[in-house]
């Protein structure tokens, strides 16, 4: 019997790593929306060009449309991973989100999937409430699916300016 689950045991440990099952958090729009008293920035989608992002300050907002895949397997959880520099929205399907317990817990930016969800968009809306010495302000997601697999994890780093320096 040992034999036998021991034989079976890598099928189980690269399952995850082999099927290509890790769920996948893609960037499909990212706007900004900057008013100062020169110029606004709005509706440009910065998505496939990060790098070309304005320098935001505090007031400023960026919405980011995510695509949610659990590459075939249901979803779990959605959890925005950000700290006080941002005020953050999520705008969801309510349909795909349970509402049982406190598993999803909009203010903490935590969603977690009803049964049989493998695709879902979330749109998240972040307004820059606080900008450190460092500028270092940045919009953080996680994403895990029911299949036993590491969940996905994804960046947004946005360039900031302090306004008392200018």
């Amino acid at each position: 019997m040992k034999k036998r689950v021991l034989l079976l045991l890598p099928l189980f440990l690269g399952a995850c790593s082999d099927g290509g099952e890790s769920p996948i958090i893609k960037i499909e729009k990212l706007s900004v929306k900057v008013d100062s008293d020169n110029n606004s920035v709005e509706g440009e989608d910065y998505a496939n060009k990060m790098d070309n992002l304005p320098t935001l300050k505090v007031g400023d907002e960026v919405e980011a449309l995510l695509l949610l895949d659990g590459n075939g397997a249901e979803l779990k959880t959605f959890k925005l991973q950000n700290d006080e520099e941002l005020a953050t929205k999520l705008i969801y399907k309510e349909e795909e989100v349970s509402t049982e317990g406190n598993l999803t817990d909009e203010g903490k930016g935590q969603l977690r999937f009803k049964d049989g969800v493998t695709q879902s968009q979330v749109i998240v809306r972040a307004t820059i409430e606080h900008v450190d010495e460092n500028g270092d302000v940045k919009l953080e997601f996680y994403l895990s699916s029911k299949a036993e697999c590491e969940g996905a994890e994804e960046v947004i780093g946005l360039k900031t300016t302090n306004e008392k320096e200018n």
